[in-house]
Formats: structure tokens, sequence, C-alpha cells
């Protein structure tokens, strides 16, 4: 990023912070910078960069010898003690995330200094002010930086975001860091709305596999995998799914146990063995105190066992094509691929809502999701 400021000197007009300027921070926090940060800091204090800003350093007050005054939420201090105030905490806690950069959709880049004991193993999470959700999205600054100027530094049509500069950008990140789960999964969001759900789901389940992961991916794999009619796939994401975890998890996950048993059924009907299910779908039934919802992961289970047939399920939401049994099916194909391209058909609707599994005797489901769906 050096290197990158030394070509871009629209960039680099900011002067250097002084040392003055660095203790101001580092006493508030009771500890160093990271070694990177206090490097581009000492070299451009505040700069304004392609996808945002650099957060300044240096006291709020002045006392530090600043020329000029400081703007409070464009300040590492500034924006610290707006992040306490949003969580109820002071600007000195130790465990308190640490803003560096304010990007141009509104969020924080931070450290999480709960994560590391020293500064320089601090990973960088993203922190949305508006909801109070942070997400790890680089392991040190090394993989924030070499990011940025990678995409700072793509000629390819870098100023317009479509799908293809969305896949573009997910692939960039794991390739800086394929250790960083919301690396992958953007390769999954985008290859999904791509039209190609068999690499969409190699890409959750690669998601999944990071440690810490996002939740939810293993629940959009086990979707897919469902429709794909792939066991074993749906079976690994199911696993993890399946894993005790507090209602808190579970609301991370999106899923319920008893949506993740519905998905199960289809997983399990085209498994062999079933056992392995059977036994994730006991797992989901320990979890959950709800009396009906219980009884529908029985059922779940006793269809797979051959004692039943599979339990009613609840669409997500309204249907979106023809129920009328005398309509042709070709036009209530069309209906469906139109609803899916505009997002009003989703895989779980494909899934849970018994009006489309009339679709299945004209064609597979799955074919919907070989649709590309543009922003």
């Amino acid at each position: 990023m050096v290197d990158w400021f030394s070509g871009h000197p629209e960039a680099a007009q900011q002067a250097g912070a002084t040392l003055a300027q660095l203790a101001a921070v580092e006493d508030v926090i009771a500890s160093p910078l990271p070694t990177d940060l206090r490097l581009l800091l000492s070299r451009h204090n505040g700069a304004a960069l392609p996808s945002g800003q650099l957060l300044r350093a240096g006291a709020l007050d002045g006392s530090d010898g600043s020329a000029e005054p400081i703007v409070p939420e464009l300040s590492v201090l500034g924006a610290l003690s707006q992040l306490a105030q949003q969580l109820g905490s002071r600007p000195d806690d130790p465990e308190l995330l640490l803003p560096y950069f304010r990007t141009d959709e509104g969020s924080l880049l931070a450290f999480d200094r709960s994560a590391g004991p020293v500064a320089d193993t601090w990973p960088v999470v993203d922190y949305q002010l508006e909801g109070g959700q942070a997400r790890l999205v680089h392991r040190t600054l090394s993989g924030w930086c070499r990011m940025s100027v990678a995409q700072w530094s793509d000629q390819s049509g870098a100023e317009v975001f479509d799908l293809d500069s969305y896949l573009a950008s997910g692939r960039r990140h794991v390739a800086v860091e394929p250790d960083v789960s919301v690396a992958h999964a953007t390769v999954a969001h985008a290859l999904r709305r791509a039209g190609q759900p068999e690499e969409a789901l190699a890409a959750y389940l690669k998601a999944a596999r990071c440690v810490p992961s996002q939740p939810w991916c293993d629940w959009e794999a086990l979707k897919l995998a469902a429709l794909l009619r792939l066991p074993d796939e749906g079976l690994e994401a199911a696993r993890r799914l399946c894993a005790h975890a507090p209602a808190s998890r579970w609301r991370e996950r999106e899923t319920s146990p008893e949506r993740v048993a519905d998905m199960l059924g289809k997983v399990g009907a085209v498994s062999n063995p079933r056992d392995p299910i059977l036994r994730l779908l006991d797992q989901l039934s320990e979890q959950s105190d709800d009396g009906a919802e219980i009884d529908h992961i029985a059922s779940v289970r006793r269809y797979l066992m051959g004692n039943g047939a599979a339990p009613a399920t609840v669409p997500p939401r309204p249907t979106a094509i023809e129920t009328d049994d005398e309509a042709d099916i070709e036009e209530r194909w069309q209906q469906a691929e139109q609803a899916y391209r505009e997002g009003r058909i989703r895989e779980e609707d494909l899934l849970l809502d018994p009006a489309y599994q009339v679709l299945r005797a004209h064609r597979p489901l799955s074919d919907l999701l070989r649709i590309r769906r543009e922003f």
C-alpha cells in the first residue's frame, strides 16, 4: 500500500502522524497500535482512499499539537468514542473494537482486540453501525492492504458494480486470504446468482470450513445440496448446522431446527445409508422446546425410516405460479423462471412449497438454479 501511495499523489496529500498523535491514540487504548497501521498513519494520516477514509490519529482536543482541528467521525478516537457509546462500553475497554477505516458504505473496519493477545495479531472486522453486526473480513491488516490495492489497481471496469465485478472481487479476496470465510461466501453468492449452483455449493462449503465461519453458509449449502440431490455435500453441511447451539446461534444461522429437519428429509430420501441423517434429526429434536416442532422433526424421522409420508411443510412466502391444476405446465414453468429471476422464488420455496412439486414432472427444479440473475 505504501508503494501504491507513491504512484497516487492525489491520495497522499495528508501529512504523516506525529509521534504525539500516535501516542494520543495509544494512551487511550492502553496498547501499542498494530505495526502496519502505525506505519500507514505515520506516512499518510487520515488519507482519502478509493474505498473510504483512513481514520486520523490524534487527540480530539488538539492537545497533541495538531495544527488543524480533528473531525471526530473521521478520527480513530472519534470513531472509537462512537463505538463505545453504541455498545455501552468505554473507549479504554481493552476488548472494544478499534476502528481505523470508514468505508464508503458507512461501516467501520476495526481491529477485534478480543481475538489476539498483542496488537499485531488482531484480525479485522467490518462493523455495521446500523444493526451492530460485526464479521471478520481480514485475518490481518496486511490482508486488507493487499486486497485493497488489488481492487484499486484493477483496470477491468472497476467503476461498474455488477455480477461479474462482484465475483471478481470475491475471487481476489480468496486469492489473498483463502482462510477467511467471507471471501468464499462472496464467491458463493456470486456463483449462485450466475447460475452455477454446483460451484456455489462448493464455495459455501469452503466458507463454512473456515474458522470462524459465517454461520449461515451451511444453511445455504444444505438447501443447494437438497435441490441438486447431492447427499454427501448435504450431510457435510448438516453435521455442522445441527451442532448443539443456543438460540442466538440459530438466529445467526438464519434458520430453525424444523426447517433443517425438512431439508434433511429431502437429503435423506436420496442417501444410503440413512443412519447419519437419523442421528442428526435426533440432535435437532434435542435442541427444541417447542412441542409442535419436536413432533414435526419426529415425522421426518418416521418418513425416512419408511413409517409414513413426509410431513406437510409451510411455504416460506406466497406461491409465485398458477396453482390451478388445469393450468398449462409449460406456462407454469415459465412463470417459475421469471419469478426466480426476479427473486420472488428462492431455494427454500422450491423445497418447501408443495405447489412447485408438480413442476418436477416437467423438468428438474434444479434447472431454475441455472438462471443467471443480475443485480
